[in-house]
């Protein structure tokens, strides 16, 4: 039998019309995912494809590896249309959202993946490499985040946008921080075991762990902004680290021989300073279970 629950509604806001119980939309989401992201790795694995040199793949292979970021965008689309036969339903998060929440999610997101590198240099285990501090910085916090939020958006839409909207109508805050966050995290481990995505001389076990603690922690930091302020904060944060990372980050930091168990954003320090950065900004904006039903909200 269907059932109905509402969507949470914002303060101020009218409660928005009932929809179908989200059960049937999450199954056909993950299930989607799952079969288009063993395809397109079973088949650029099956051209010896490597992350770490993409460039150098086959236009076929890198076409396939860049689109699996459009992945949870076409499961949502497809979910949404099997449980509810329309796209047109609320709960995307596309709202208007105030320049200052955007700049709030931007500096959250640079000065955490700023810290991470921080620990690296700071540490001793990669160096500093000042060569391109004069044109990477500037061009990898500004110019350079717009094609990720492009990147981001199509992930977003799903892993947020339509999971935790949708775990949050029927589930705690731990439930939807750690099954949103695993999945981002397990959508993300093709790359690290079978693509070439794990740094050389580094055991793939650790990468994976380390990658998916931090990717549980922004996750849980994502979600907090989907369901406070809807899609755009969460993007902005998504590819401003994304962007600091591959063109500020990767460029500034010199192997020393150990550098790959520290550095990347599978290495223990990215992990460290998404967990600690995620830990506070949960308890300055946590999210909280709705009084009187199973449901999740924003507090």
């Amino acid at each position: 039998m269907t059932t109905t629950s509402p969507l949470p509604a914002r303060p101020g806001t009218a409660p928005t019309a009932a929809r179908p119980a989200p059960w049937r939309e999450i199954g056909v989401f993950l299930g989607t995912v799952a079969v288009l992201l063993t395809g397109t790795t079973v088949f650029a694995a099956s051209r010896d494809a490597d992350v770490q040199h993409v460039d150098q793949a086959a236009p076929l292979v890198q076409a396939v590896l860049f689109g699996q970021a459009l992945i949870p965008l076409v499961a949502a689309l497809v979910a949404r249309l099997v449980a509810t036969g329309s796209l047109r339903r609320p709960g995307w998060g596309f709202s208007r959202t105030p320049l200052r929440i955007l700049g709030r999610a931007w500096l959250w997101a640079l000065v955490t993946a700023l810290s991470g590198g921080a620990l690296v240099w700071l540490t001793g285990a990669g160096a500093l490499d000042t060569d391109g501090l004069d044109a990477m910085v500037p061009l990898g916090l500004t110019v350079l985040v717009a094609p990720y939020v492009l990147l981001a958006l199509a992930e977003d839409v799903g892993w947020r946008g339509l999971l935790v909207t949708r775990l949050a109508e029927v589930a705690g805050p731990r439930t939807v921080v750690l099954v949103s966050g695993l999945a981002w995290a397990a959508f993300h481990a093709p790359l690290i075991v079978f693509l070439g995505g794990t740094p050389d001389g580094v055991p793939v076990a650790w990468a994976l762990l380390c990658f998916s603690v931090g990717t549980v922690a922004f996750g849980a930091v994502l979600a907090s902004m989907q369901l406070r302020w809807g899609i755009w904060p969460g993007v902005l944060a998504h590819a401003v680290v994304n962007a600091a990372l591959y063109h500020v980050l990767d460029p500034l930091t010199r192997d020393t021989g150990s550098t790959g168990w520290f550095a990347t954003e599978s290495g223990l320090f990215a992990a460290l300073a998404m967990v600690v950065a995620a830990v506070s900004w949960c308890r300055s904006a946590p999210l909280r279970r709705r009084s009187g039903s199973g449901g999740t909200e924003a507090a």
